[in-house]
């Protein structure tokens, strides 16, 4: 009869002990990463809400705008800045220094703290013209 000695049977258990505390430490990253993605997505969708809005407003009331952390409703972890500036071909200005050339560049950025530590944001532009 054929079987297995104490030591071979320590080593196992102590290998897939091993394994098994591995795959452990890998499940609150991947959760960390899942939650990271999900807080991008949210500002994402938070820049595309702010710009539909300014588009959706009369040439002449498009302006900038900032709004800080815990005064978007529901989503008191982000805070949101917009920047509007005119748009001229020949360089970059802002009103009141450039000549209102009848298009206006618009610039939403939306701020986080990441799960990880750091503050991080993510950028929205579009030109919008007057009609």
């Amino acid at each position: 009869m054929k079987s297995f000695t104490l030591i071979e049977v320590l080593t196992a258990i102590f290998v897939l002990a091993i394994g098994i505390v591995v795959l452990l430490t890998m499940f609150p990253m991947g959760i960390k990463v899942e939650k990271s993605a999900q807080m991008v997505s949210l500002a994402v969708n938070l820049a595309q809400v702010k710009m539909e809005e300014m588009i959706s407003l009369p040439y002449d009331e498009i302006s900038s705008s900032a709004e800080d952390y815990g005064t978007i409703p529901d989503f008191n972890s982000y805070k949101r800045v917009t920047e509007v500036s005119c748009y001229d071909p020949n360089g970059p200005g802002s009103p009141p220094d450039c000549p209102d050339s009848g298009i206006k560049k618009i610039t939403v950025t939306v701020f986080w703290q990441s799960v990880f530590g750091a503050e991080k944001s993510i950028k929205l532009t579009s030109l919008i013209a007057k009609r």
